[in-house]
């Protein structure tokens, strides 16, 4: 007697591209999964060093007697035209000249009258995107004797 064996094998070979085409999709979302965490860790990254060089540009500027001149104290390829500093990075946040920039930083200082300053500092990306931005002011009290 012979045995039906076709419907079994039928069954088998079933089995099996259900669970190659199961085991496919589940790697398509994991690489999926992958490529979005490597992103958002890259766009932390970048925001993290954005936020460091903002915050020691700010600062700076938030000292009353300093102005955007005294960036280049921090970074020494500063460059400062209409009473704004610039200040361009490469793709690893290294100052560098601004024909190999990807990134750049503006701080503008302006005085609103004898004591008051405000001042402004943001990090651009590459595609002239804000990534980070801080804004202030700060205050310069009279000095002793000196009236108003």
């Amino acid at each position: 007697m012979k045995k039906n064996l076709s419907g079994r094998s039928g069954l088998l070979l079933t089995e099996i591209i259900l669970s190659l085409l199961f085991f496919s999709l589940s790697g398509a979302v994991c690489l999926q999964m992958f490529v979005r965490a490597s992103l958002l860790s890259r766009e932390t990254a970048e925001l993290d060093m954005a936020v460091r060089h903002v915050s020691s540009a700010a600062e700076v500027l938030n000292q009353p007697e300093h102005t955007a001149e005294h960036l280049r104290l921090l970074y020494p390829g500063t460059s400062v035209a209409d009473r704004k500093a610039y200040v361009w990075f490469d793709g690893d946040f290294e100052v560098c000249g601004e024909e190999e920039a990807f990134y750049r930083l503006e701080a503008a200082a302006d005085s609103q009258d004898g004591h008051t300053t405000l001042w402004s500092v943001t990090l651009y990306g590459g595609d002239s995107r804000e990534i980070y931005r801080l804004e202030g002011s700060s205050y310069q009290p009279l000095a002793r004797g000196e009236h108003p």
